[in-house]
């Protein structure tokens, strides 16, 4: 395997991405919206379940459409899987990908998927997907699931020379789809050596100076493709820690606009050209739909160096936006169609997010009555109110609005003692001339304890 000089100490170098981590506003995660969003997004799944004509049921990519394909269907279950949340079809949806299961004489074929467009063939875009799937939701010991162990087999038989994987044994190997590869065999058995070659395949060639990746080895660096990357690495390998792939988190949070979906449509074309014997076989064109910002968001929570707060709730931010019935949160760009695809990434980020473990193994943890701050590995030398936001300079026009009634007796003290001190009146018609303002402070802060008390927690 590859493996990159490591880093000497816990503390990462100084980067530009560390460097801005200091002068950012503080980030903020509303947990109930987060939940909120979480249940809405598994009801529109719930709303748009479908029959299958045959066997079984699940969910197209587009779902509005109502014939359910594989790889859709085995999102839409790990969606409730990985929310923890049951699903009354859910052995409906297993009956269905387990009678797609690709049987066949040809190892190079059976136990795996195939997608609407591959011609019958299965292909890693869908056996990919299937395999975590079934790993993550335990159903290895399912009788009425499909067999893990040939989608197993099917992945390791159709992994390329290089380490990587195309569709399918033979085609050109790309990341995205090695990814995918790498994703299910890491829940299925992370100690097989076909784990160790795809890494060393996907880290090959990494430098300081292009330590991004792109749908292919040569390719230009994405957004996309550099987050799908991190988050394989840290599944696959979660030990990793190497001078390059802190590049590429740097990179990637250089990169990332977090007000921008990154979406956009991969699409090439495969051809089974792994066993000539077997006679002239058709090309066809396949596409991947990419929605880069709620990979790169799941990306950063796996930093070593712990997750850019500002960034992170900013993409937050741009990912709960709206309302997720509406097809413009769900859907297509510019179609009004709703997508599994843009459901499923949010979803899965959600889920990332609220399970993010607070501190790292190195962080100092100070518990203070009303909240907890979390003080990183990076900065544990620094004394604590350096970290903590300063406060803002008061707001004159504001705090005279929230307490007028004292600032008006202030007002009248202040001039009923000037009188007195030049002979104008005497302390008799001081204290005359300040009894009403006094009953009007007291009146106004009574009211005001009294709204503070009912007001909900």
């Amino acid at each position: 395997m590859n493996q990159m000089s490591p880093l000497p100490s816990p503390a990462p170098r100084p980067s530009r991405a560390t460097a801005r981590r200091g002068r950012a506003a503080v980030p903020v995660i509303d947990m109930a919206v987060l939940d909120a969003r979480l249940n809405e997004s598994l009801d529109v799944l719930r709303d748009t379940y479908a029959p299958a004509l045959g066997t079984g049921g699940g969910w197209y990519h587009e779902l509005a459409r109502p014939e359910p394909g594989t790889t859709a269907t085995a999102l839409g279950l790990m969606a409730f899987a990985e929310a923890g949340r049951a699903f009354e079809y859910f052995d409906d949806g297993l009956a269905l990908l387990a009678a797609r299961q690709t049987r066949s004489d040809d190892p190079l074929r059976d136990g795996g998927w195939a997608t609407k467009t591959s011609l019958g063939m299965p292909v890693v875009e869908a056996t990919g997907w299937i395999a975590r799937f079934l790993a993550r939701a335990r159903c290895e010991l399912r009788d009425d699931a499909p067999d893990l162990a040939r989608a197993y087999r099917w992945l390791l038989r159709n992994q390329n020379p290089d380490g990587g994987w195309g569709s399918l044994r033979g085609c050109p190997s790309r990341v995205w789809l090695t990814c995918l590869a790498l994703r299910a065999l890491s829940e299925l058995n992370p100690y097989d050596p076909a784990v160790d070659r795809g890494v060393e395949w996907l880290t090959a060639d990494r430098t300081a100076q292009r330590p991004a990746w792109g749908p292919t080895q040569t390719s230009l660096p994405t957004v996309t493709h550099t987050a799908f990357a991190l988050v394989t690495l840290a599944e696959a390998r979660p030990c990793l820690r190497t001078e390059r792939l802190l590049d590429a988190y740097d990179w990637l949070l250089e990169h990332l606009d977090p007000d921008d979906d990154h979406t956009w449509i991969e699409t090439y074309g495969v051809s089974p050209c792994a066993a000539p014997e077997r006679g002239p076989e058709p090309v066809w064109r396949l596409a991947l739909w990419h929605y880069g910002l709620p990979i790169a968001l799941t990306a950063l929570l796996r930093d070593p160096r712990g997750p850019h707060g500002p960034t992170v709730a900013q993409a937050f931010r741009t990912l709960v936006r709206g309302e997720v019935a509406d097809p413009r949160w769900n859907g297509y760009p510019g179609s009004g169609r709703t997508s599994l695809w843009t459901l499923w990434w949010r979803l899965e980020t959600l889920v990332a997010l609220s399970r993010t473990p607070l501190a790292g193994t190195a962080d100092v943890l100070h518990w203070l009555p009303d909240a907890m701050v979390v003080q990183r590995a990076h900065a544990r030398e620094r004394p604590l109110a350096d970290l903590l936001p300063h406060r803002r300079l008061v707001d004159p026009v504001g705090l005279a609005q929230r307490h007028w009634a004292a600032f008006l007796l202030s007002l009248v003290c202040a001039g009923s003692s000037l009188g007195v001190a030049v002979g104008l009146w005497g302390w008799k018609d001081f204290w005359l001339s300040v009894i009403l303002p006094i009953v009007l402070t007291s009146v106004d802060e009574s009211v005001k304890r009294r709204r503070a008390q009912r007001a909900p927690p």
